[in-house]
């Protein structure tokens, strides 16, 4: 599924990935469907998925940006203290929490990795729809970067960065005019003789 799709549903997702980590990870055995939902519309701060969807002023399911929100905890616990054979228990919800939050991130572009560290590729307002990369395959330099004047939270593509590693808001940066570098010269001159 393309998470760039405007139709694309996170809290499926992070669901979906509740359902699967949780099992492969050991925590329980087996999560349900409705109750996966309970706990992702828990970790949004709603006591259940038909109030976070009947809510006209969001969480916004579409959302890319919705792991930043999940923080819940709370809410989890009182979510899972409320399930009928359950079989997750209240001490599991800051694992549960750490879980949704990575299956509300959009997977990464290379590997697929769901990951609260994830990064959107390029300089995007949040909101903003973009790809994501994960720590993992951003440190390949041959197809990543970061901006020298961005800081190393904001992933670009190599062909996003110019040869002097700057974005195209930072572009030119430290290109000086002919009165700077005449000054410049003259500095390195004056260094050279003393």
């Amino acid at each position: 599924m393309d998470q760039n799709n405007r139709n694309f549903d996170f809290t499926k997702q992070a669901a979906d990935y509740l359902r699967k980590v949780s099992k492969d990870d050991g925590l329980c055995s087996d999560i349900g469907s409705s109750h996966a939902h309970m706990l992702v519309a828990a970790a949004l701060g709603y006591n259940s998925r038909k109030a976070m969807l009947d809510d006209p002023k969001g969480p916004y399911t579409k959302s890319q940006w919705l792991n930043q929100t999940a923080k819940h905890v709370e809410k989890i616990r009182a979510a899972i203290l409320r399930m009928k054979g359950a079989y997750v228990r209240p001490e599991h919800a800051p694992e549960i929490a750490r879980i949704i939050q990575d299956g509300l991130t959009p997977a990464c572009c290379e590997c697929g990795e769901h990951n609260i560290d994830n990064l959107p590729i390029g300089y995007v307002e949040h909101g903003d729809d973009a790809d994501w990369v994960c720590a993992s395959c951003s440190v390949d330099d041959t197809q990543y970067g970061t901006c020298h004047c961005c800081g190393d939270h904001v992933v670009y593509t190599v062909e996003q960065l110019d040869a002097k590693g700057l974005c195209s808001e930072h572009h030119g940066e430290f290109d000086l005019d002919p009165e700077e570098e005449e000054d410049y010269e003259s500095y390195i001159e004056y260094l050279e003789i003393h």
